[in-house]
């Protein structure tokens, strides 16, 4: 019998089957992995390197299809727009795979795919005029609360279930809440605001608004960098 015109397996056909595992099971294993492809587990080493490079590879893989929506290409030329759309785009990719959240953050970024989503998120700092460390912090503190609400997508709209006298603000908060199950959205959309609000405070001068914004450019809100922040002041 001749050889199959085209290849059993393909890396993306592994990091693919290995994230439903990880949607399913919240992890995989390389003997799983290869029962799942119904080939040996040598022939997975052929096209991958081991567990991290599997890792790397489901997260090239959701960084593809964030890239793929692309909402945030859309989002308009003021900085802020186009910051929290990255925001929104990639957690929406990540809310649909959050078990395996925690398996992608033990690993440094190295796949190409979600260093283009990053570049895309660092470029709006830096063609801002952001300094370098606060470049870095912009793009941490958005990664880690889009990371951290992405988890918050897969969990139950009643997520804390108080007592109603062991807890009494946390149980009649939720008793009187109509949310219509947009706890989750709500919570990630003012997180983000007040999140871009502060980075509003870090440019090195006035934080121009867009020349048609009706209410002109913004109050001054401070200025210096986050480690002039914790450095208390000399008198």
């Amino acid at each position: 019998m001749g050889r199959p015109r085209q290849a059993i397996l393909s890396p993306e056909k592994i990091y693919r089957a290995a994230l439903e595992l990880v949607d399913e099971f919240g992890d995989f294993t390389l003997p799983g992995l290869a029962k799942k492809l119904s080939v040996s587990p040598s022939s997975i080493y052929h096209h991958v390197h081991g567990r991290p490079d599997i890792i790397n590879g489901i997260r090239s893989v959701i960084g593809s299809d964030a890239l793929a929506a692309g909402d945030f290409f859309t989002a308009g030329p003021d900085w802020r727009d186009r910051a929290a759309a990255w925001a929104r785009s990639y957690r929406s990719a990540l809310g649909l795979h959050a078990k395996a959240i925690p398996l992608l953050v033990g690993e440094a970024v190295t796949d190409t795919a979600t260093l283009d989503i990053y570049e895309h998120l660092a470029a709006v700092f830096v063609e801002q005029g952001f300094a370098a460390n606060d470049v870095v912090v912009a793009v941490t503190v958005l990664d880690s609360f889009m990371l951290g609400s992405a988890l918050d997508m897969a969990s139950p709209e009643l997520s804390w279930l108080a007592d109603a006298e062991r807890q009494p603000a946390l149980h009649g908060a939720f008793a009187g809440a109509s949310l219509d199950g947009k706890r989750s959205e709500l919570g990630f959309e003012a997180g983000v605001a007040a999140i871009i609000a502060y980075l509003g405070t870090m440019l090195p001068g006035p934080d121009k608004r867009p020349a048609d914004d009706p209410e002109g450019p913004p109050a001054d809100r401070g200025a210096g960098s986050p480690e002039d922040r914790l450095t208390p002041s000399t008198p």
